[in-house]
């Protein structure tokens, strides 16, 4: 399963569909199958508006699972940790009844009988994430080079999520003696990884077929690298792979869609936070040091300079004013700025620069001219990632850290890339909800 590109873990995947259906699904229509049965003088609409608001709730439901990390792999395999991620996240849900029933007294009737089946639903998703997770691992052919497939069995080291284990590791110009002829490959492995540079052996590439017809799965390194990893693997990317490719094309309805979501969101939050906007002005202020606002030439789309707008976090610096790494000028940061860059505060002016049309919420993160001419000499494809707008987050954002360094920069360029190549309106969305649980926690911030 896909979610704008990101492949899931088929088991994330299963647990996010059993959920939408017994939260979203099965309890309101029960709810809604048990209101008829016992109408006490109530009518269809109060029904149906009773019955909006326990789906509104479902969806609740879920959107705290999905911030209790209760859909991520690597946590559920922990059982004490995914109860103990059910218990905050239910007594999450139970002040949001409280708040809304004391907010709104005459839907209190309808929260008790949600109550009710709380510890029900509970137990449920307990035990779905229990038995969410198989204890027959998927077997692996590797076929590739020794150097490639160190590389990927780090990959399935580091990704415990896809319950992969490696069965086999050959060079595919060996390939007879792993499998032998009339032998069926499917009683020992469940998928074939095949190395890039053996593409053109036509007599293993006949073979390989010949199992894909019978049900064998086998893939390319660099597709399996791409959904494991969810960036993509640089070194062997190829001219003719983006060009002749069905993704990396950005139609004009994508892009008017990403538009509007920038401008109706964008004015959405900068009224919402014009407050604490006013209130981290005033806190710079007062520190006498300095202006409020810190401008700086950064690259955007198609390589155009435009000033990025920031709340100023550090001190003006002595002498050198040569580009630095983030990390080099870690010792400049104010006590406010420490506070305003762990929870993205920031960052809020850029707002402006989205209004603008100089930026977007959702892209690579726009760098300093200067160091977009470094890592361009030394990163293949760099310059492909100012194809799109630059974004107050992107997926490098809420994937890897900050880029201390070219062979980091590197790393992100890859997270880059993969959004590139997958842009879509809802991939926009799912950032958007990534970035939010980022920024509750203060998670990568310097």
């Amino acid at each position: 399963m896909k979610i704008s590109g990101k492949a899931l873990p088929p088991r994330a995947a299963g647990l996010l569909i059993f959920d939408f259906m017994a939260l979203v699904v099965a309890t309101p229509f029960l709810f809604m199958l048990a209101s008829f049965m016992h109408p006490e003088g109530k009518s269809v609409a109060s029904v149906v508006v009773s019955t909006l608001r326990v789906v509104a709730m479902g969806l609740a439901c879920q959107a705290v699972f999905y911030y209790n990390e209760l859909y991520n792999l690597q946590i559920v395999r922990q059982h004490v940790a995914t109860l103990t991620g059910l218990l905050r996240a239910f007594a999450l849900i139970f002040l949001i009844l409280a708040v809304g029933s004391i907010a709104f007294p005459a839907t209190a009737p309808m929260l008790s009988r949600v109550l009710l089946v709380a510890i029900c639903l509970a137990a449920l998703a307990f035990v779905a994430r229990v038995l969410a997770l198989p204890r027959e691992r998927e077997r692996l052919l590797i076929l590739s080079p020794a150097e490639e497939a160190a590389e990927l069995q780090q990959t399935v080291i580091d990704c415990p999520e896809w319950n992969l284990e490696i069965a086999q590791i050959a060079h595919p110009s060996k390939l007879d003696t792993v499998v032998p002829l009339g032998m069926e490959p499917t009683e020992r492995f469940d998928r074939i990884i095949v190395a890039e540079g053996f593409r053109q052996d036509t007599d293993l590439l006949e073979r390989m077929l010949e199992w894909k017809l019978k049900g064998l799965p086998v893939e390319s390194i660099q597709t399996f690298y791409e959904r494991a990893r969810g960036r993509i693997r640089m070194h062997d990317l190829t001219l003719d792979q983006c060009l002749f490719s069905t993704e990396y094309s950005h139609g004009i309805v994508t892009r008017r869609l990403k538009r509007m979501l920038d401008v109706c969101l964008g004015s959405i939050l900068l009224l919402l936070f014009a407050p604490i906007i006013a209130l981290v002005a005033l806190l710079i202020v007062l520190q006498h040091d300095g202006p409020v606002i810190f401008r700086q030439g950064r690259v955007g789309l198609n390589g155009k300079v435009f000033q990025i707008y920031k709340f100023r976090t550090m001190r003006s610096p002595v002498g050198d004013h040569s580009p630095k790494w983030a990390t080099e000028e870690v010792d400049r940061i104010t006590p406010v700025g420490q506070f305003l860059r762990k929870y993205r505060f920031d960052e809020l002016p850029q707002l402006v620069n989205i209004l603008k049309g100089e930026m977007s919420l959702v892209g690579p993160r726009p760098e300093q001219p200067e160091f977009c001419r470094l890592l361009a000499e030394h990163i293949p494809f760099y310059a492909q990632r100012h194809a799109v707008l630059p974004g107050l987050t992107g997926w490098a954002q809420v994937r890897y850290h900050y880029g201390a360094s070219i062979e980091e920069s590197r790393r992100k360029t890859e997270f880059d890339l993969f959004y590139v190549k997958h842009l879509s309106f809802g991939i926009d969305c799912a950032i958007l909800l990534e970035t939010v649980k980022v920024v509750l926690v203060g998670r990568g911030a310097l």
